[in-house]
């Protein structure tokens, strides 16, 4: 089973992996606490992927403006 990889402290999208099925549970898997089944929507070039974990849903943040003085 897909999973998505999250920050646990910031909810910054890390990547995706693969859950490993329990070992005492045939045809269920586990699935640690800073990941979700739940696919991120696509993105634009410099968008960032937040999952809030409290709505079960991906946000997607502009990127931060850079400014120089």
């Amino acid at each position: 089973m897909k999973i998505y990889l999250f920050n646990p402290e910031t909810g910054v999208y890390l990547g995706e992996s693969f859950a490993d099925e329990a070992p005492l549970e045939r045809g269920k898997y586990v699935i640690p606490p800073d990941a979700t089944t739940i696919a991120p929507p696509q993105v634009e070039h410099g968008q960032i992927l937040v999952f809030n974990v409290a709505e079960k849903r991906w946000e997607v943040h502009p990127p931060p403006s850079l400014t120089y003085s």
